[in-house]
Parts: C-alpha cells; structure tokens; sequence
C-alpha cells in the first residue's frame, strides 16, 4: 500500500538577469556553436532555445547524477521540451523543478544534447539567478481558532483505535499544537486518523469491509515491507503509523504558480488510495482432522500422542476442520462418509453416510456443527473388529477416514440427516457431490484396550461379542457338515441307482432260460 504526498511550495519569482554556462566536450569549435543554446531568465522559468540542429531526444541529469529523458509537450516534475515550427527545439525548466540544482545564487540544469549529425552527447549546462522576495507572514492564529481549526478534523475514534501523540501526560494546549485530537475526558491525545501528522507520520486507517471478502485487519501489513504491520487494530479496521519515508512511501513534487503579489500558504493533502481490482485464482485448501481429548473440543491429541490407546466403548471425539487461516472465509465444510479402517486392512466400517450416522451401527455416531462455517465435530464409540481367522476380537491400531465436501455457500454444506435414501435420491446425491470440492482426510491411529472387552460394566459389549463369535462358529460348523454330507450323498445316489439297474435286468434273464427250456421239450 503506498500514499502519494501532495507538496504545495511557494514560489518566489521576480525577473532578474539571465546567464547561460555550457560545458562541453572537446569537439570542434562549429559542433559546440550548435549544441549552445540561447538561454532566457523569467519571473517563472528558465529557457533555453536551441537550433535545429539539435534532436528532440534532451535528457535531464536528476539530482544524484542519472540522465532522464525530457518529456516532450507534457511538462512533467518541471520540464518539458518543444519542437517550434521553424525547427528549433525549446527546453523550459521551472525554477523548482526536480532537475533544478542550487548553486549558490545560481538554480543550474544539467542536459546532455545531441546533435543531427550523430556522434557523442554534449553536456550543458543552464542557470538563472534566483529571484528572492519576502512574502508576509500569515497572522498567527489565536488558540480559540487553533482549537476550533482542530475540532474541525474528524477526531472521534474509537478507543481501542486510538494512537497516543506526544509524550505521556501532554496537555490539551500542547496536544492541539501538535496537530493531534485531544480527548478532556479520558485526558488522551491521540492522532487523526487519515491524514499525514505534523512530525512526519502518515497515519490512516483500513476497514475490515474495504473488500470482499472481508479482511483481518490484525493481519495487515504494508506490501513488499512485513515489518510494516497495524499500530493498532480491532475486528473491524487497523490503524497505520509509519514514516513519510518509510515502508516503501513515495513523495511526488508539484507545481503552482501564482501572481507576484499572492499570499501564499504550504499545506498538504493525503490522497485516497485506489483498491486493486479483485484477484481471482486458484487457491489451495488444506482440512485437517483431529481427535479432541473430551467433549469441549477446546485441547486435542498431538501427532506425537499418538497411536492412543482407548477402552472398548470409550467415545473418541473427532473434529475436522479446515487448517487456518482459510483462504475465503465464505468457506464451508460439510462430512461427507467416514468409515473405521483397522491396520490389517481385512475390515472396513461405515461411521457416517452422506453426514448422518450409519443406520445399521447399534453403536452410532453422533453429529454437531463446530465454532464455524469450516469446522465439525462428530463421535465414535470405539469398537472391535473380529479376526476372519480365529472369530475373536482382534486388538489392532483403528483409523479413521472422512470425505469431506468445501463449499462456497453456507447452504450447500449444512449437515441434514433423514430416513435410508432411495435409489433415485442417491443418484441426485452423487451428482450435487460431483459439483463440489471433495477431500480425503485421516486420522489415528487408535489402539484399543484388551482389559475392556470382558468388563462387567460392559455387558451390552460383552452379550454382542459373544453372539458374533456365535454367529461365525456356527456358520463354520454349517459349511464343515455340508462339505461332509456331499460324499455320503454321491454314494447314497450311486447306490441306489445301481440297486435299479439290477432289479430291472432280473427279470429279462428269467424269460430267456424259461425260453430255452420250452425249445428243450
């Protein structure tokens, strides 16, 4: 942020002689008569006219040495140059101009001119005597009109925006000397706000609604100098004191004229700063997710903490949020799907779907909104998964997996729960998904305690365990015995199916040897 000074300066103008000094470089005498102009003194300006000999591309050496071109038609930081019809070249230079040196009685300009001909550059150099007048005085103002003068200003500022001026215990008298506000009843002085202080100090302010989205002021700072940050600041604006020349300021000269008889006073005017346009682009979003260490949210479990090792049914409270500070605080977060995922990798289970607890977890879940927009908070009651080899409750490191969705309107993210979704709800569902930004996030892991699976205070725990260990042997036992009962049935049917066979080729053989005894006979 830079503030651009505005100086008004008196002039002293009066006509007086006029001398013109060139300095030149060895070159031939007809050369150096063409680069030599005609200079004139005026009550405003010097000018110097030179021949058509001379290009239009003058430069000026500033105060510390550096050449400058001169700006043609425009006059700026006073000087210009002009190209006359007859094809001579004018240079013109205020008195005060910004190239203007003071030599003693003498205000000096330096050019450096070229010639049509080519070759090198020659220095010149121009001066007019200063033209001295005494202005009188402006009449000394009575301290009635010094403390209305001050009461002018706009010097109600909140107290905790206030930047004390002078030194502590100052007097009202004193404190309006100074060009500052003083307050009689809290007996503060203290500076205006938006204005550049007599002892060279600007001060402003910057409200938290300059743009949108709204700014921190307590994380304001000057751009390109960090250690430029707010004297003071609130939630709502930031007070900056600093140095005319200081945190990157610029001073920028300017000039007035006026008539020889004028009376003249210097002041000074701070001008506004234009905001920047609005900046879109890609920016980067970081959630994190966390176990807390009760109920308050207000303490959580380092990485360093963890694997942490909790009891059987022993809540574990998790947050997620978006790691500050967040790039736009229109930001909103909503809990898609978390699901539990044990170290073995042979088990996974649904703790939340689409932000509502899993409707077919005895043990569910439950969802609260955090402290704002990018945080929230959620339970889980721990548990154990069952060993697909052994049956039994496995003790193994648990971790905990969320998608998260980041949203830009607080609508779009607000966590609503209702009745196991359809098929064409769950369509509709995955499609207002796809428009948002999805996240993957973790945490753990958690180590679960053996000593809490047997408790008597968990009889609940223990009566469900039991019937899922039930559940697998039987289910073993019942794939064990039709295994088993395969073979028996194969042979059973072999068997029987033999058994007819026989019984059908009896009584063939029978009628044939009948056949043969009749042919006896």
């Amino acid at each position: 942020m830079k503030l651009a000074v505005l100086m008004f300066v008196t002039l002293h103008a009066q006509c007086g002689l006029c001398l013109s000094h060139s300095a030149q470089k060895e070159t031939g005498p007809s050369k150096s008569e063409d680069a030599t102009p005609n200079v004139t003194c005026t009550s405003r300006q010097i000018r110097a006219l030179f021949g058509p000999k001379v290009l239009d591309n003058l430069q000026v050496k500033d105060t510390s040495g550096v050449s400058k071109p001169v700006p043609k038609f425009r006059e700026q930081c006073g000087v210009k140059s002009v190209r006359e019809k007859d094809g001579s070249l004018i240079f013109t230079s205020q008195y005060d101009s910004c190239y203007t040196r003071i030599e003693g009685s003498l205000a000096a300009v330096i050019l450096e001119v070229q010639l049509v001909t080519g070759g090198s550059r020659f220095k010149v150099n121009i001066s007019c005597p200063l033209q001295k007048k005494q202005f009188p005085k402006p009449r000394a103002q009575t301290q009635t009109q010094t403390q209305k003068s001050a009461s002018s200003w706009k010097c109600n500022i909140q107290r905790a925006l206030r930047v004390a001026c002078g030194p502590q215990g100052v007097s009202s008298s004193a404190c309006l000397k100074l060009g500052c506000c003083y307050n009689s009843h809290d007996s503060v002085c203290y500076y205006r706000v938006n204005v550049c202080s007599l002892d060279g100090h600007f001060v402003f302010s910057v409200k938290a609604t300059d743009s949108s989205p709204p700014l921190d002021p307590s994380r304001l700072m000057i751009r390109g100098h960090p250690r430029c940050t707010p004297a003071v600041s609130s939630s709502e604006a930031a007070v900056f004191k600093f140095g005319v020349t200081e945190c990157g300021a610029t001073v920028q000269r300017i000039q007035c004229q006026y008539a020889a008889s004028a009376l003249l006073y210097t002041g000074q005017k701070v001008m506004n700063p234009t905001n920047p346009p609005p900046v879109t682009a890609m920016g980067s979003v970081q959630v994190q997710m966390r176990l807390a260490k009760d109920e308050s949210y207000s303490s959580f479990y380092s990485t360093e903490e963890l694997p942490l090792t909790l009891p059987l049914r022993r809540l574990a409270y998790v947050e997620v949020s978006i790691v500050p500070p967040s790039p736009d605080p229109r930001l909103s977060l909503r809990v898609r799907d978390c699901f539990a995922y044990p170290a073995s990798r042979h088990s996974v289970w649904t703790l939340l779907y689409d932000g509502c607890p899993n409707p077919l977890d005895d043990l569910r879940s439950s969802v609260s909104v955090g402290k704002g927009r990018g945080v929230r908070w959620f339970d889980v009651k721990t548990f154990a998964f069952l060993d697909p080899e052994t049956g039994q409750p496995k003790m193994e490191e648990l971790y905990f997996y969320c998608w998260v969705e980041i949203c830009t309107e607080e609508e779009e993210c607000q966590q609503q729960c209702s009745t196991p979704l359809s098929d064409g709800e769950r369509v509709r569902r995955d499609l207002a998904a796809g428009d948002q930004v999805s996240r993957l996030v973790s945490v753990g892991p958690v180590l679960l305690g053996r000593n809490s699976a047997t408790s008597p205070e968990n009889p609940k725990l223990h009566t469900h365990t039991v019937y899922q260990v039930l559940s697998v042997s039987s289910l073993t036992l019942i794939c064990v015995f039709v295994i088993s009962l395969l073979p028996f049935s194969v042979w059973w049917r072999t068997r029987r199916s033999k058994r007819r066979n026989e019984g059908e080729e009896g009584p063939t053989s029978g009628t044939e040897m009948k056949n043969v005894a009749d042919d006896t006979d």
